[in-house]
């Protein structure tokens, strides 16, 4: 038989918290540029749960690792028990990243500047002026809110079954970002199937979904009623990757909408991570290997 040595008191840990992490590949990014890179190192996905983050996030730091991404539903959670964040952590109330050095735990958010790197590539299209929807208000709805208030949007609302929740994020926009940015309006938060829910849905230029309706196993689900007609034939962005074309991304493409999945943004917010945990930037011709067989992977 080969041995196997791939691993040994030298190898560099990393990994991911959350909860369900099952269908996570993110081990398939940072494990490649391990590889790419020439550095003896692995990531891990690591389930946690909600009564042991704390127990979890110490041990990491225990055990020797250089740093770990956070995903649902601990993005929010995770900020309490950071040492430092950076500034982008303190304007979005979230984070994904932390960063493990001499034994403190500097946190920092990739998400939205992976969001937004993904949405220009993807799409060729801005936020500048446009009418966004955005479905959810989770950690991750509020970092792309606030991305999409920075890029220039002229009117955004937030769609969430919990209202409350989506009143919050609002708030807090209208309160602290309003001021300079190029809303024309304050952020709107409203519920689901209502008339004007429908109407801002039918009049968006951009709709994103950030919640967790349609992903594997349940993709038969949709975040919105089959009776949204995707009147303005909107750009449709689905922040789920699995499956590559949820139930949204089918309704709106039958409606003749350009659509598109999280693949790019889950790439490079990974891609800001491993250069956070390693202190170093990767190559254009290291992203274009990796970024061609990665999407390569996810549409196998």
């Amino acid at each position: 038989m080969v041995l196997d040595k791939r691993i040994d008191g030298r190898t560099v840990l990393t990994g991911l918290i959350g909860n369900p992490v099952e269908h996570t590949v993110s081990p398939v990014i940072h494990n490649s540029l391990f590889l790419l890179m020439g550095i003896n190192g692995v990531y891990l996905p690591l389930k946690t749960e909600e009564t042991g983050l704390e127990a979890a996030v110490k041990g990491l730091a225990a055990l020797g690792f250089v740093g770990f991404n956070v995903t649902i539903p601990y993005k929010e959670a995770i900020c309490s028990l950071l040492d430092e964040v950076d500034e982008e952590v303190r304007l979005l109330g979230t984070a994904n990243t932390v960063k493990i050095l001499d034994g403190r735990l500097y946190g920092y958010n990739t998400d939205g500047k992976g969001f937004v790197t993904a949405f220009r590539k993807q799409t060729g299209a801005d936020f500048a002026g446009k009418k966004v929807c955005i479905l959810g208000a989770g950690g991750t709805a509020r970092t792309l809110a606030i991305k999409v208030v920075q890029e220039g949007a002229g009117q955004v609302c937030i769609i969430n079954r919990t209202v409350s929740k989506a009143v919050e994020i609002a708030g807090y926009i209208n309160d602290t970002l309003r001021a300079g940015s190029g809303l024309r309006e304050p952020v709107l938060s409203l519920a689901p199937d209502t008339k004007r829910t429908i109407e801002a849905l039918n009049e968006s230029d951009i709709i994103i979904n950030t919640t967790s309706v349609g992903m594997y196993p349940d993709i038969g689900a949709s975040p919105v009623d089959e009776g949204v007609d995707f009147a303005s034939r909107p750009i449709v962005y689905d922040v789920i990757y699995n499956p590559a074309r949820t139930r949204l991304l089918s309704m709106a493409h039958e409606k003749g909408c350009s659509i598109y999945n999280g693949a790019g943004m889950l790439f490079y917010q990974g891609i800001r991570a491993f250069e956070i945990w390693m202190d170093t930037l990767i190559s254009d011709d290291v992203l274009q290997k990796l970024s061609t067989s990665f999407l390569k992977h996810l549409e196998d």
